[in-house]
């Protein structure tokens, strides 16, 4: 990849801590994306396009594996995510919402996809010495943020509410580990993240409640 692409390439320093040219557009591109998902704007799906580009290369370069692979998950979500609210209107389309039973199924999937994932994303660095050079940096709960992120973005391409508490979920463990791997600039990206999820969820479900007052 090109110097411009490594998290060596330094565009500015905040406080002696170095941002990337990656983790900034990363971190920018992201930012905009949820915010105009939670202001129910079509624009997001583009936008997340050029953000999930970004954090492919940059997860990598930090062993977060799964993280690296959702990416790729992400990408084609967000084409079809793009395609079905481009073609659906999203002003005209409501907001729907999950029956409990499955509820209770997405759950179970989620436990045990995070293992499942978990096992693969530890043992890459064995069975692919030669790409994954380091092993990978929390591979469990790196797995559970990738597992609830896929379920979470599948929710909201068909707008369902729920999306948004996957969404706080994700935001505040992905805050945690990266601050802990050291990539401040991007954990403080994903606290506020946490505060848009939060601020999309309630008025999401704020919408959903006076779509039924009007059924």
């Amino acid at each position: 990849m090109g110097d411009i692409f490594s998290i060596q390439h330094i565009l500015f320093t905040v406080l002696d801590y170095q941002v990337s040219f990656i983790e900034f557009f990363g971190t920018l591109t992201g930012l905009l994306c949820v915010w105009l998902a939670a202001r129910d704007h079509i624009l997001t799906w583009p936008v997340g396009l050029v953000n999930v580009s970004c954090f492919f290369i940059l997860f990598w370069q930090l062993q977060l594996y799964a993280d690296m692979f959702l990416q790729i998950y992400f990408f084609a979500t967000g084409v079809y995510g793009w395609i079905f609210w481009f073609t659906k209107k999203p002003e005209n389309e409501p907001i729907y919402a999950l029956s409990n039973r499955v509820r209770c199924w997405l759950f179970a999937l989620a436990v045990v996809a995070t293992i499942t994932a978990g096992f693969i994303i530890s043992n890459l660095h064995n069975w692919f010495p030669a790409v994954f050079e380091k092993p990978a940096a929390y591979p469990y709960t790196d797995s559970l943020v990738a597992v609830l992120s896929v379920i979470a973005n599948i929710l909201l391409a068909k707008r369902i509410w729920e999306n948004w508490v996957l969404w706080v979920t994700v935001d505040l463990i992905a805050t945690i580990i990266y601050f802990q791997k050291n990539v401040r600039f991007l954990g403080m990206e994903y606290f506020i993240l946490f505060i848009i999820a939060t601020m999309g969820l309630i008025k999401w479900i704020k919408t959903y409640k006076s779509q039924l007052h009007t059924q």
